[in-house]
């Protein structure tokens, strides 16, 4: 704690050194291939490692093919059966079945049923569920942070928003009755943050207020108090991005009023994220975040009636940057990395790895503002000006890990540098280094 307390006082000091230029995330455009497509279910299936988008209205009809995007391309699944066409179902991965959920929706009538896309043979099975959420447009599908199995929230009757979470089982639906709920509302942007354990909830279409964060643990809801939050919408989607360590919310509306901003959530409070170009303004449009090429991937959606099929991608500067070769020891020459969420004022914060040194040595991490360099002990010193030193002892593998954060209000841009000594009677001089390592904050 007290390191990491000194890395955190560090840091704030290296902000008052002058900052380059702060890089910007960037939305890029992707060749067509997706159709115009609006009011569509999508998630990301681990098993077939593709995108997956069913169902929607294309302006003319209600529809019920399914899309797939491996990272590349979209194509068209050939299904022996599939769910029924619909506009604003909503679906989400369970971990337990390794199948996708699918629920509700409409095509004139309001829908319940529940079907299960297996990515494996990439087809669709309907359910026989002895109970079911009421049939709903709009309803909310995410995974459970506790169990990994699918639960849902919301949606609309025609007549009344929905507040109710339920659990599918893997052949029913039970009714969680949570102690607290979310005043009920549909078509809100949710997902899994997987950094913090917990399913995030922002907006929708209520008749109560919907302008409000909840978190849910898989056990209750917890109405959040962020100092910031994006602006009132509905139809806007949410997905997990592990390079930001937070949740992203993209696009939606609000009085009819198509939105294009792009927001995170560190875990306590929303951020906006800066691009210099983004998608036009949309709601409705599928949106997951696509390992396979390390990016969040939105299609489609709707603006004031039409209908869109374009596909972007939102990728991220890098970070953490070499700066230099380290001085090699008896057993090589140390390694020191970074990962984790850089961002001003993130709750996640990153982590420093260190290899290569003996068991429990003892190590001393400098931390500096990085505009210069000196010639030390036959390698480089890399944090000059430097800020600070930290004592470290390694552990018996020889590896020191350090939890730390960049405090609230540093400047994007703001960058240092962090070099790794220690002593080694195997080195030419008797000390070992690691290479040098750059943090730019985004």
């Amino acid at each position: 704690m007290i390191a990491r307390s000194l890395i955190r006082l560090s840091l704030a000091s290296a902000a008052l050194l002058p900052v380059a230029a702060a890089q910007s995330s960037t939305w890029t455009p992707l060749p067509a291939g997706f159709p115009l497509r609006s009011t569509m279910a999508s998630a990301w299936d681990p098993v077939s490692q593709t995108m997956v988008v069913f169902g929607g209205y294309d302006d003319f009809a209600y529809k019920n093919e399914t899309w797939l995007f491996d990272g590349t391309s979209w194509s068209l699944a050939t299904t022996p059966v599939a769910p029924a066409p619909r506009a604003a179902p909503s679906m989400a991965f369970d971990k337990t079945s390794q199948k996708i959920v699918l629920f509700g929706g409409f095509n004139g009538a309001y829908l319940s049923d529940t079907w299960l896309w297996d990515g494996a043979t990439k087809s669709w099975s309907p359910t026989t569920p002895a109970k079911s959420p009421k049939a709903v447009t709009g309803p909310m599908l995410f995974t459970d942070p506790l169990t990994g199995q699918v639960d849902e929230y919301g949606g609309y009757d025609g007549m009344f928003y929905q507040l109710k979470t339920w659990r599918w089982t893997g052949t029913t639906w039970q009714d969680l009755a949570t102690p607290t709920s979310p005043w009920a509302r549909s078509s809100g942007c949710i997902t899994l943050d997987e950094a913090h354990g917990k399913v995030v909830l922002f907006g929708g279409l209520a008749q109560v207020n919907p302008w409000n964060t909840w978190t849910f643990d898989g056990t209750d809801w917890t109405m959040e108090a962020p100092a910031n939050q994006p602006p009132l919408r509905y139809d806007g989607m949410a997905a997990y991005d592990p390079n930001l360590n937070s949740v992203v919310v993209f696009g939606g509306a609000e009085g009819g009023i198509p939105l294009n901003d792009t927001w995170r959530w560190t875990g306590s409070d929303w951020v906006q994220v800066t691009t210099p170009g983004k998608p036009s303004p949309r709601e409705s449009h599928a949106m997951a975040y696509v390992p396979t090429i390390g990016r969040i991937v939105i299609a489609g959606g709707e603006a004031q009636g039409v209908i869109k099929h374009d596909t972007w991608t939102l990728a991220h500067p890098q970070t953490w940057f070499d700066v230099g070769p380290g001085l090699a020891g008896g057993s090589g020459v140390p390694s020191l990395s970074g990962e984790g969420d850089l961002a001003a004022g993130s709750t996640t914060g990153f982590t420093l790895h260190l290899a290569g040194t003996t068991p429990f040595n003892a190590v001393t991490l400098f931390v500096g503002a990085g505009v210069g360099s000196l010639p030390f002990k036959g390698g480089t010193f890399y944090p000059v000006p430097l800020l600070l030193a930290v004592l470290l002892p390694a552990d018996a593998s020889g590896a020191v890990n350090l939890p730390a954060t960049i405090p609230a209000g540093t400047p994007s841009g703001t960058s240092f540098v962090l070099q790794a000594w220690m002593p080694d009677a195997g080195a030419v001089h008797g000390a070992a280094a690691s290479n040098g390592l750059k943090g730019l904050v985004p």
